[in-house]
């Protein structure tokens, strides 16, 4: 039987407020609230509700009930609604189930999503010197401003990669990063695309094969680097398969264009991608009619976005396995819980 609440508890707002961390998961962010005024999690989360005590953020997502969201966002000092615009684990869609007995759970499995870890450095600026966790889409992220890479390896040894002498990785973020600032969700789907197609391809080689990642992998091990190994082919498959969907969802993109594209692709990607890459060719025809609006997020709800375009508007931690409209689903190397 669940402790009875206290309707009291959690009405005032806790004396040092917490700076968020783009894409932090909800536990880490609770854990790291309660480090900040001096108080142990357990005691922060009773003034949340009732539930079970808490688990080192590294390993999971922490989901909660209305309640306790309403109840953290006043210990916060935020509007629920702020509270939801940063963390991703409060928005509506991962709330606990109405009839659940406890506020808050910490579920062996985090329902969507991987828990990898902060820039060390990002999370210094914000007031923290604890390691502090995020709840991302992919294994993976990369800080341009630090030139870091961090995965979900819970080394304490190696907490990340430095790319200070990877200018490839890091040029590989700049440019997923304007093409997701061009195509809106939509980018999330070519990038998914492009993770389809790099497996099907083949071109999962061995990174202790090669000089330029071979020291690397011998130091962090082979399934650690192979991400970075290939995230440049990653980038520019993305860049391509970018370049026709633009113009496919604007509406401009003419049949020459359309001809033209496949086999100037796939003799910049070599023979190997010509079979994935003949394959998405065929399923991105031009449309009848262009989906501006795609770009903004602001789809009228008279579009059938799926329907027009083969592809679902994204949610925030959808795998690529969900978002490709391409049979081949897995991953290049997913890392889910590789490390613990």
């Amino acid at each position: 039987m669940a402790e009875q609440r206290d309707e009291w508890l959690g009405r005032r707002r806790m004396h040092l407020r917490l700076r968020f961390l783009q894409g932090e998961s909800t536990g880490s962010y609770v854990t790291r609230l309660a480090a900040r005024n001096n108080r142990p999690a357990q005691e922060v989360l009773r003034s949340m509700g009732t539930g079970p005590v808490p688990v080192d953020p590294q390993y999971t997502e922490m989901y909660v009930s209305r309640y306790a969201r309403e109840r953290l966002a006043t210990l916060a000092g935020y509007t629920v609604a702020e509270m939801q615009e940063r963390l991703i684990g409060l928005r509506d869609e991962f709330l606990m189930p109405k009839n659940a007995k406890d506020d808050w759970e910490w579920p062996w499995d985090a329902r969507a999503g991987y828990i990898v870890q902060a820039c060390s450095l990002c999370a210094a600026r914000r007031g923290t010197r604890s390691p502090a966790w995020l709840i991302l889409p992919d294994p993976w992220q990369v800080c341009l401003r630090h030139r870091r890479w961090t995965d979900n390896s819970r080394s304490t040894r190696h907490p990340y990669i430095d790319l200070g002498e990877l200018a490839e990785v890091v040029r590989a973020q700049q440019r997923l990063n304007r093409i997701r600032k061009r195509l809106g969700p939509a980018g999330r789907w070519v990038f998914a695309d492009a993770c389809s197609i790099l497996v099907r391809s083949g071109y999962l080689e061995d990174p202790a094969e090669t000089k330029q990642w071979g020291a690397l992998a011998a130091e962090l091990g082979e399934q650690r680097v192979r991400p970075l190994a290939q995230f440049s082919r990653l980038s520019l498959l993305t860049r391509d398969l970018a370049w026709l969907e633009v113009r496919r969802l604007n509406g401009v993109l003419g049949s020459t264009e359309y001809q033209d594209w496949l086999p100037r692709t796939t003799h910049r990607h070599g023979y190997r991608f010509t079979e994935p890459l003949t394959v998405w060719h065929r399923q991105h025809r031009p449309l009848r009619q262009g989906i501006p609006h795609l770009s903004s997020g602001e789809v009228p709800a008279s579009v059938d976005v799926r329907r027009a375009t083969g592809h679902a508007l994204p949610s925030p931690l959808a795998p690529v396995e969900e978002l490709t409209c391409l049979p081949w689903v897995r991953m290049p190397n997913s890392m889910d819980r590789l490390f613990l």
